[in-house]
């Protein structure tokens, strides 16, 4: 099987096509990851062909962009910079690389390309959702900074939210670029573009469990979850020593992250120094960005620039993040507890279903003040309830190989045999 792989992104957006991709490549296919270039030699480290979408420019401009992480305009500027610039030039890259009759095309929901190469030339494709909040659900709406849906609203009132979302604002935004191109390959316009149009008719898989995502009614037909696919760069090299020589000096940390891209992070790490010192905690403070950090950190605090999750959370009281799906896996598997603080995307809808999970909780940016993180840190860190929910739900995670499964059900696009021998899926009707 000659298998294209393709997402736009952040790390968080990429490093799941890479354990896909390995799981792929080990199973004896060829592997290609198409995505922005600045993962050439990520692509290189695991061995993975490697096709470039997009320019580094465009990867700055998105990275750097300052309402990256505004929760009103984060979306417009993921696709205004990533994603609308490149449908013509990730429909020609896919192209050159279709082999008839032997490719399969997995693909995130923004790579437009997949669905129209699927559409023009019949190609095999699985839309791969690495997060809940990429199914616009009505019967369970998911969570954002700007509108709270309760869950008793009509379920006629939510799907007519959707509707007009759609329509007023997610379509007006993508569908003039989209639909001109598609008139240049010869193809009718099309509308409810991320609620309907983008998932593949064949196979969607959710990278994620059920228990942390139930599968509604309206989620696309032929939908399987498997679960989280857990990737690491690095995860088996063996912490530096200074970690371990930090780690083993004292109780165990509270590591704070607030998110590979977050370069504007002064008053994250500024509030967590004056919480820990109020507590008397140790921490590690995760960020590749130094000039947000405190010039001096106190006895007990220490930065590093990045530690692989599933080396360093094993070892860790409690993990605050920025909510990204990738982390809050980590930290599930690890059954470590975890504080999240959500600025945009899928960030707040992830920090409500862990703590509707019990193993977690959340702080809004504008509550963001060492007293209200002190008091939720204790809780966290010391609550017999939610070590026991963690563990137990670390210990369903370790069952299983959602990699596997998922790279199963690609093979199942070309050979029945594959289908056929895959676990028993959620599909729904």
């Amino acid at each position: 099987m000659n298998a294209l792989l393709a997402t736009l992104g952040s790390y968080g957006d990429v490093y799941p096509y890479v354990g896909l991709g390995i799981h792929l490549r080990q199973r004896g296919h060829r592997v290609t990851l198409l995505t922005n270039p600045h993962f050439a030699g990520l692509a290189r480290k695991y061995d993975l062909d490697f096709v470039p979408i997009g320019t580094q420019t465009q990867y700055a401009q998105f990275a750097d962009h300052p309402d990256l992480f505004d929760p009103r305009r984060s979306v417009s500027v993921f696709f205004d910079t990533l994603i609308l610039p490149n449908v013509r030039s990730a429909y020609e890259r896919l192209a050159e690389h279709v082999a008839d009759g032997q490719t399969v095309i997995a693909a995130a929901i923004q790579v437009f390309a997949a669905r129209l190469l699927q559409e023009k030339a019949g190609v095999p494709v699985a839309t791969i959702h690495t997060m809940p909040m990429a199914f616009k659900s009505a019967h369970e709406m998911p969570r954002n900074a700007m509108v709270p849906f309760p869950d008793w609203l009509p379920l006629s009132l939510k799907r007519l939210y959707w509707w007009v979302a759609d329509k007023a604002v997610i379509d007006r935004m993508i569908a003039p670029e989209l639909n001109t191109f598609r008139r240049e390959l010869g193809l009718p316009p099309v509308e409810r573009i991320m609620t309907r149009w983008g998932h593949s008719p064949q196979l969607v898989i959710a990278l994620f469990p059920a228990w942390f995502a139930e599968p509604q009614p309206d989620w696309p037909p032929h939908t399987h979850v498997t679960g989280f696919p857990l990737f690491d760069e690095d995860a088996e090299k063996a912490l530096p020593g200074e970690v371990r020589a930090f780690l083993a000096d004292g109780d165990p940390p509270i590591v704070f992250m607030p998110g590979s891209l977050m370069q504007q992070a002064e008053h994250f790490f500024a509030v967590a120094v004056e919480a820990c010192q109020a507590l008397g905690r140790r921490a590690i403070l995760l960020s590749r960005y130094r000039h947000h950090l405190p010039g001096t950190l106190p006895d007990g605090i220490r930065h590093f620039d990045y530690l692989p999750f599933r080396q360093l959370l094993p070892a860790v009281a409690l993990l605050v993040h920025h909510g990204g799906i990738g982390t809050c896996a980590q930290a599930l598997a690890a059954g470590v507890p975890q504080l999240i603080h959500p600025m945009a995307y899928d960030q707040y809808d992830n920090a409500w279903r862990l703590k509707r999970l019990g193993v977690g909780d959340w702080i809004i940016p504008q509550a963001w003040e060492a007293p209200a993180l002190a008091e939720k840190l204790a809780w966290l860190s010391t609550t017999m309830e939610v070590n026991e929910r963690c563990q137990d739900l670390a210990r369903q995670m370790a069952a299983g190989d959602p990699l596997l499964d998922a790279s199963r059900l690609i093979e199942s696009l070309l050979s029945p045999l594959a289908a056929a021998a895959s676990p028993d899926y959620r599909v729904l009707p």
